[in-house]
């Protein structure tokens, strides 16, 4: 599986990547997942599975799915 860490959830990775592959067998749920990469689901403000924005709550994704995570985004 292949994920984006958006935003400043880089941060949680040990090597501060922005892009990481990770191995997963058959689905895991997305809330699963953010805890399996160490990323508080509270941080996780949107969470797109092959460019489709999803629930972080409700959706799952497999090995072959593009997963992006992104913190919120402000500005002034």
């Amino acid at each position: 599986m292949r994920i984006h860490l958006g935003g400043h959830l880089d941060w949680y990775d040990p090597q501060k990547r922005t892009w990481l592959d990770v191995p997963v067998e058959g689905t895991i749920t997305l809330l699963a997942l953010a805890e399996r990469l160490g990323l508080p689901p509270g941080e996780i403000a949107i969470a797109i599975v092959n460019r489709r924005a999803v629930e972080l709550e409700t959706a799952s994704a497999s090995d072959a799915d593009t997963v992006e995570f992104f913190t919120a985004i402000g500005g002034g």
